[in-house]
């Protein structure tokens, strides 16, 4: 999650989520008064924040990084965040993420859960999103000298929750070199599920079996999770 790097992030890990960007926050979010316990206390976030898949769930020696978070947001009328090569309606209201990687830092993976006001939020986004990669079959992220170049391929997946889809995603910048992303989007009611798996190119794929693990595990986890905020 996070505004888009305008240039090329500092890791690995880092680069393979602004490659596989998600929704940022809108920019001019409204500040509120603070609420008696600490954001990350509210009861929405840590609903959702409970149901990442935790270390468990992952290969051992693998460690967490970076530790889960939740953020809310306010989508404004005209909002939007960039997805592929594409500025894409801003429709979610909150995002809780996790990460884990191999002590060697790759392979690493990035679990969201982006969560809409409703289901038909969530489903339209997720239409957006897959439309964008139909799109965008090559395309850069960032400018200049540091740019990354990407392209998407086709991914073949299961299927699980209501809807959702695949692609590999190549990217190759200077400071992190060739990385392959195995990115799957699932809808699970008002939630859109998020994995990105990434390993240097031209080393051994992502573990497809270790990434539908984590897909059937986030999706038995929200299956009866927090009910849909609404609008």
């Amino acid at each position: 999650g996070g505004e888009p790097a305008a240039g090329i992030p500092a890791t690995p890990a880092a680069t393979q989520r602004a490659a596989a960007p998600t929704e940022p926050p809108p920019s001019a979010a409204p500040t509120e008064a603070l609420p008696a316990k600490p954001p990350a206390a509210t009861r929405a976030g840590s609903d959702y924040v409970l149901l990442l898949p935790r270390e468990a769930a992952v290969p051992a020696g693998w460690a967490m990084n970076p530790a889960p978070a939740f953020e809310t947001r306010r989508p404004q009328p005209g909002d939007t965040y960039r997805f592929a090569c594409q500025d894409l309606t801003a429709r979610s209201v909150g995002i809780a993420t996790v990460g884990y990687r191999s002590l060697e830092g790759l392979p690493s993976i990035h679990i969201e859960y982006v969560i809409y006001p409703t289901a038909e939020a969530a489903a339209a986004a997720l239409a957006d999103m897959r439309q964008a990669v139909d799109d965008c079959a090559e395309f850069d992220i960032g400018a200049g000298e540091g740019a990354t170049s990407a392209a998407f391929s086709p991914l073949d997946f299961p299927a699980y929750g209501d809807a959702g889809f695949a692609a590999a995603l190549r990217t190759d910048s200077p400071i992190t070199g060739a990385l392959l992303t195995h990115m799957v989007k699932v809808r699970q009611g008002h939630t859109v599920i998020g994995i990105n798996h990434a390993n240097y190119d031209g080393q051994e794929p992502p573990d497809a079996a270790l990434t539908e693990s984590l897909v059937a595990l986030a999706v038995g986890n929200l299956r009866d999770g927090p009910v849909a905020p609404g609008e």
